[in-house]
């Protein structure tokens, strides 16, 4: 075996595995999106709370009392 051919060698074994983890990651999104359930409204008012800050839920809390209490 000779030194140089060495590193290209595994420079293209390296390139392989990226391309087929590429396509694997790829196939796997595609097959999560096919199963994953379409979101309904409440399901985006569940992620949009999750993901807000507590000062933004407590104003939107205090902003609900005061209309209620008109």
């Amino acid at each position: 075996m000779n030194s140089d051919d060495t590193p290209a060698s595994v420079e293209r074994a390296e390139q392989r595995i990226d391309s087929a983890v590429d396509a694997i990651r790829s196939m796997s999104s595609d097959l999560a999106d096919e199963l994953a359930p379409p979101q309904t409204w409440l399901d985006r008012v569940s992620a949009a709370t999750r993901e807000a800050p507590i000062q933004a839920l407590a104003i939107a809390f205090l902003v609900g009392v005061i209309l209620t209490r008109r």
